[in-house]
């Protein structure tokens, strides 16, 4: 089954293909039964909630392979989750054959047929509706069953994401009765895990399944996140969380910058449902030569969503900062100037365990059920690595573009006033042959002197300034009275 799972699954042109599987076979027959199970209207709604019209969604019942009876079954295909709640209504147990025993469970065989079949092996999200109960072939050993399906969740490479949301939905049939629903939601191939990251972002499916998702895959990634409280060496510098929960703003004045960030901060588990034991931090900034601090730099015994204090310190790169004179600050116009850094974030020496509370909350929903091994990672998993976004946002003064725009007005007024002056004749006084006269002349423009009869006497230019003698005919005098 493993073997099967290997392809790398492409990602769909328009949406992401998603399947919604739900267990009908004999261990879930008071899901069926009572008449106030909510199994079918709960399907319905995570469909409409986790979908989009551009998504292919697939809806199939599944069980075990017997005799006449198939699994998984494909109950209908359409786009978006809309026509999920009907193709359920007249689903019914299944059965080895006509009229014979109610079928049995193979978790393995209904995720590996659903991405070979509907999938065709490509990148897809498969949800799994369950009481939790695997029972191949009628196997009464239904926890080992279930141990063999974790080590696949955990160790199959293909599958690079798994939630897990265990539900209260107590039902009681005529054979069987059960306090709890299990729903995994299983990421099959990159763009799959990118696309369940999307689906719980936009928040639709949080109003349905109302929990928090217990993470069972990846336990390497976004163990920790930094929440700031303050900047301790500078009043300038303001540090806040940005509206996505992860990304650490600072706002600074261009003219007040330190070279240094001291923040105060909390470091919270992100790693719900599980205790960080022990763990040592070490951090850096991608990209960057200048190291980040964090202070103290061990973990212990911290609870799934539980914070402890730290200090966190790192060098701004001052070079990447344009100047205030710069051509970058002055386009922004005394606005911001972002400069988008990240922070990576790793624990090494990690080791992790189940919250007691989760684990005791498990118990009761699925007495008998090996959940402790469900949540616990493999041994191999020993460190884990965050991204965390670091944005500086900073504001620059409105002087250095009033001081631009002074420039340039002077320039212009200038380039007016030579225009004007060169439009403009003035009346110089001159000495012709000793006898005074006249003359009007522009800036830049020259005349030339003649006597009475027509003679030539001389020439005068004029600059911006006074004019100037340029030349004297021979027995001649022409000069400036």
């Amino acid at each position: 089954a493993c073997a099967v799972l290997l392809g790398s699954g492409a990602a769909q042109a328009a949406g992401i293909q998603q399947a919604f599987l739900v267990q009908n076979s004999g261990w879930m027959e008071p899901f069926y039964t009572d008449e106030h199970s909510q199994l079918k209207a709960l399907v319905g709604a995570v469909a409409q909630a986790a979908t989009n019209p551009a998504d292919k969604v697939y809806t199939l019942a599944f069980s075990q392979s017997s005799g006449a009876n198939v699994s998984p079954a494909l109950l209908g295909q359409g786009q978006g989750g809309a026509g999920v709640a009907g193709q359920l209504a007249r689903l019914g147990l299944a059965r080895k054959s006509s009229g014979g025993a109610l079928a049995d469970t193979d978790f393995q065989e209904a995720v590996t047929k659903t991405i070979t079949g509907p999938f065709q092996s490509a990148s897809g999200i498969v949800w799994i509706f369950t009481n939790n109960k695997n029972s191949p072939n009628n196997d009464s050993q239904t926890a080992e069953r279930n141990r063999d399906f974790y080590r696949l969740l955990h160790l199959e490479p293909s599958i690079t994401k798994t939630l897990v949301f265990p539900l209260r939905m107590p039902v009681q049939g005529k054979l069987y009765s059960a306090k709890g629903l299990m729903v995994y939601a299983l990421a099959y191939g990159q763009p799959a895990s990118d696309a369940l990251n999307r689906i719980l972002a936009e928040g639709r499916l949080s109003q349905v399944l109302t929990r928090p998702p217990a993470r069972l895959k990846p336990v390497d990634q976004d163990a920790v996140r930094i929440v700031p409280q303050s900047v301790k060496n500078s009043d300038n510098v303001h540090a806040s969380l940005g509206r996505d929960g992860r990304t650490i703003v600072l706002d600074v004045d261009a003219a007040k910058l330190v070279p240094q960030v001291q923040l105060q901060a909390s470091l919270q588990n992100m790693f719900f449902p599980y205790v960080i034991d022990s763990a040592r931090v070490h951090a850096t900034l991608a990209g960057q030569n200048a190291p980040l601090q964090v202070t103290p730099d061990q973990i212990r015994q911290l609870q799934p969503g539980a914070s402890q204090s730290v200090q966190v310190q790192f060098a701004l790169p001052m070079a990447q900062i344009p100047s205030p004179w710069s051509a970058q600050a002055i386009a922004a116009m005394g606005k911001q100037v972002l400069l988008p850094m990240q922070a990576q974030v790793g624990l090494s020496e990690q080791r992790l365990a189940l919250a007691s509370s989760f684990g005791k909350d498990l118990q009761d929903l699925f007495p008998g059920d090996p959940i402790s091994d469900m949540f616990t990672p493999p041994d191999s998993v020993r460190a884990s690595q965050a991204t965390i976004p670091l944005l500086v946002r900073i504001q620059y003064p409105l002087l250095p573009v009033l001081v631009m725009l002074g420039g340039i007005l002077a320039f212009v007024l200038g380039l007016l006033a030579l225009g004007f002056a060169g439009t403009r004749a003035t009346r110089y006084k001159v000495l012709v042959d000793g006898v005074p006269r006249q003359v009007l002349l522009k800036p830049f423009k020259s005349v030339q002197i003649r006597d009475d009869n027509g003679r030539d006497i001389g020439e005068l230019k004029r600059g911006l300034g006074q004019p100037e003698v340029a030349r004297v005919a021979e027995g001649h005098t022409l000069s400036l009275a």
